[in-house]
């Protein structure tokens, strides 16, 4: 199982990967400080980001109900006013923005995807430089970063994934069904989670839905497609923690993908 790790709140381990995680002796009120902060960060910037792409869907998909719903369910999950407001006016210009994947590694070894919106490249990049630089690494030409990933569908489900769902799934032309505790890009809540070509979530979906499965969120991820980078707590690891979320930050970033392997709760 691949692990899908995301700079707006995934850090979504695989038993496989987890198990890789570095043990790292000795502790401090600063570092458990900075620790619990860096937990309850990713918390809320899963929620911003998992409903940001729901927001986004719904318009995508011109069904002003199902962006209603969205807007609703992010309140109600504590989104800000700013990230829904940002979301929907983002979601609605989407046609006069420019999509575009930049690619660039970290100090350790850290592999990142940054997919941004922009109606600018050219004054998107700079910042983008100087966080890579600052972190020991580099921004990228094209191809740099993408060998180390794959695009993969995913719909999330309320069913757990039963036979039944998993027939219907494969019946549908989706690749697997997982936990959704265990899955990549998911949130790791109860359900079930499908996979698929990016290109088949629109027919995958459809075709569940005939058979009474409705989908209660989609997206489309980069996944590792080998090892995450096991990075000893340390500064080289805080630099590329600091840059992931940064990265993040900036306006015209949507998502942030990379393969660094997340702390063991506790484990430090």
């Amino acid at each position: 199982m691949l692990a899908a790790a995301s700079a707006r709140g995934r850090l979504l381990p695989s038993a496989a990967a987890a198990a890789a995680c570095v043990r790292h002796a000795g502790h401090s009120k600063w570092h458990n400080t900075r620790f619990r902060k860096a937990k309850q960060d990713a918390v809320k910037n899963a929620a911003a980001t998992r409903f940001s792409a729901a927001i986004r869907a719904a318009v995508a998909a011109g069904n002003e109900l199902a962006v209603d719903d969205a807007i609703s369910r992010a309140k109600q999950a504590g989104v800000t006013k700013d990230v829904i407001d940002r979301a929907v006016e983002r979601s609605r210009n989407r046609g006069s923005l420019q999509e575009v994947l930049y690619e660039g590694t970290l100090g350790g070894g850290v592999i990142v995807l940054v997919e941004a919106l922009t109606d600018n490249p050219r004054k998107t990049a700079p910042p983008l430089r100087h966080l890579f630089k600052e972190a020991g690494g580099a921004l990228g030409a094209s191809g740099s970063a993408s060998w180390a990933f794959e695009r993969r569908g995913v719909l999330l489900y309320e069913e757990p994934p039963t036979d039944a769902l998993l027939e219907a799934a494969i019946d549908a032309g989706a690749d697997d069904v997982t936990a959704a505790g265990e899955a990549d890009g998911a949130d790791g809540g109860e359900g079930a989670v499908v996979y698929c070509e990016p290109t088949s979530l629109a027919a995958v979906r459809a075709a569940l839905a005939a058979k009474g499965y409705t989908a209660r969120e989609e997206s489309r991820i980069y996944a590792p497609t080998g090892a995450l980078v096991a990075l000893a707590d340390g500064e080289v690891r805080e630099a590329a923690e600091e840059a992931l979320y940064a990265l993040g930050e900036l306006e015209d970033v949507e998502e942030v993908w990379h393969n660094l392997a997340p702390l063991l709760d506790g484990v430090e």
